[in-house]
């Protein structure tokens, strides 16, 4: 499988991931295939994560190519020279821009602080295309702050409504969450310059907005 690839220097390499995929395995995956095989396979070059999508998120991701690139990049990493942004379509109205700025729990139940920013770009019937920047790093933290309040990430599984996942499913063909990362910002640790990582839209879920929008004018 070819890789699109976002952004390449000496230090760090950012790509464009592909649902469903993991990045990389872990134990008990029976995927064959994962991110981080697929990279490294195509560009010959040995890759440290430092940061993950879930199986079902595409978009953005970055690795390093050295073990200090990962260490200087993680010391920014939920800091404001590191900007991440999302495209997710979710349940209900959002007529105008917000925040969840609520404590969600760690897999030891302790509650940690978690933000996240949002607004409105295009509404729908029943949804709303929102663009989302996170300011902290929870697990599953979009997800969990839409779903705590009853604005379900559409396709959605865990968090979300079966109802509402069916329906998008076979009237739109949503095959799977409709999260995207499109758009990663840092400041180079080395360079210290300014570096915006884009991701477009996946075609799948372009797809299923198209048909959204086709059914409003039939």
């Amino acid at each position: 499988m070819n890789i699109e690839i976002l952004y390449e220097d000496d230090d760090y390499i950012a790509v464009n991931k592909p649902a469903p995929m993991l990045v990389h395995r872990t134990p008990g995956d029976k995927d064959t295939i994962n991110l981080l095989k697929c990279v490294k396979e195509q560009t010959g070059h040995y890759l440290y994560p430092i940061h993950r999508l879930d199986k079902q998120v595409s978009g953005v991701i970055i690795f390093g190519l050295n073990p200090q690139a990962v260490r200087n990049l993680q010391v920014q990493w939920h800091t404001d020279d590191v900007k991440k942004e999302y495209y997710a379509l979710v349940k209900g109205k959002i007529e105008k821009e917000g925040e969840f700025n609520f404590a969600l729990h760690d897999e030891n139940k302790v509650a940690k602080d978690a933000l996240t920013l949002y607004r409105p770009i295009e509404l729908f019937p029943d949804a709303t295309l929102v663009d989302i920047e996170i300011k902290t790093g929870r697990y599953h933290q979009i997800r969990r702050h839409f779903s705590r309040r009853m604005q379900q990430v559409i396709g959605d599984r865990r968090y979300g409504k079966k109802i509402n996942n069916d329906f998008y499913k076979e009237s739109f063909g949503l095959q799977r969450l409709f999260l995207h990362s499109h758009t990663l910002s840092i400041t180079h640790p080395v360079s210290h310059k300014q570096i915006q990582i884009h991701a477009p839209l996946a075609l799948d879920l372009q797809n299923v907005l198209d048909k959204i929008k086709a059914t409003l004018y039939e």
